[in-house]
């Protein structure tokens, strides 16, 4: 398996997965459309424009990485187009090759409802879990899967589902921190607390319990998308990606502080409620190894920028 197609090359994903393909070995054709493919690829990654015909693009490839889609804050519409219609399109061109590819198709625990959720989890969540979506996008990831299981019973198509948690890089994780991205669902009562300088967000439920999250570092992500494009017990399966372990605000938010010599301050939030992914099927059947911690993360952001500061 050595000739690949992938879409979302130059995204948050694709673009640590493609130098570990082209370390590899891995001949590489790479969808574009929004943005160009960085230079320091030169010609050693093919690119595919809009105009050319999927059935010509994926001619001859052993396997699809299917990376691209739109999350929010991107309309409901363009989520429709790109992570529906695309997925589809995509599916039914390989589909129709006579050697049929390999497809990696990046999913989400959004499928599950998390972070955003009616309620906490009393468990890491399970592949087999209740998919109930409560934003569009999980909505989207739940039909492209649906689409999937279609392809791959009724098409032979060998198709693997990867179930990124959210996957960012160690300065968003950082900015986590010091962004304050919940500062919008603050309760009324919490309000302001959030406000000035040096202050390192803690975010708790609305009940005022810790507030648990499972993140995962895009380097990590990128170590699981290449095990699963090799490993012959990987396609038919749904796999959760994360982080060796979720977190708790309240326990990682001093030590940022320390870092930083800020203050870390709790407030309570509308909406959020706690999670984590059980990784027991990647870790056995992929080999999967996370090696980033949220606190790595956060230790190499602070590195990098002071390094170029």
């Amino acid at each position: 398996m050595k000739s690949v197609y992938v879409t979302g090359a130059s995204g948050r994903i694709g673009s640590y997965v493609v130098p570990l393909l082209l370390d590899r070995g891995y001949r590489l054709r790479a969808q574009v459309h929004r943005s160009r493919l960085p230079e320091s690829w030169g010609s050693a990654v093919k690119p595919v424009d809009g105009a050319t015909p999927l059935g010509e693009a994926l001619d001859g490839v052993d396997a699809i990485i299917h990376l691209a889609g739109l999350m929010p804050p991107a309309s409901d519409d363009d989520v429709f187009r790109t992570n529906i219609e695309g997925t589809y399109r995509l599916l039914n061109a390989a589909a129709a090759l006579k050697t049929k590819p390999r497809v990696l198709f990046a999913s989400s625990d959004a499928t599950y409802c998390t972070g955003w959720s009616l309620g906490s989890y009393d468990a890491p969540i399970r592949e087999d879990a209740p998919q109930h979506p409560t934003v569009f996008y999980g909505l989207s990831k739940v039909l492209g899967e649906r689409m999937c299981a279609y392809y791959e019973e009724m098409h032979a198509l060998p198709i693997v589902r990867m179930r990124f948690v959210w996957t960012l890089t160690a300065a968003e994780i950082m900015a986590l921190f010091t962004d304050t991205p919940y500062k919008e669902f603050l309760v009324e009562a919490d309000r302001g607390k959030w406000d000035g300088a040096g202050i390192i967000a803690t975010p708790l439920e609305e009940d005022g319990s810790p507030f648990m999250e499972h993140l995962c570092d895009v380097r990590d992500a990128a170590d699981a998308v290449v095990l699963a494009l090799e490993s012959d017990h990987a396609p038919g399966h749904a796999f959760n990606i994360a982080g060796p372990e979720a977190f708790r605000y309240s326990d990682i938010s001093p030590a940022v502080a320390s870092m930083l010599g800020a203050r870390a301050v709790p407030a309570r939030c509308r909406g959020i409620h706690s999670y984590s992914l059980d990784l027991s099927n990647a870790r056995n059947a992929l080999g999967y190894r996370p090696r980033f911690g949220v606190l790595d993360s956060l230790e190499d952001a602070l590195a990098r920028a002071k390094a170029t500061s």
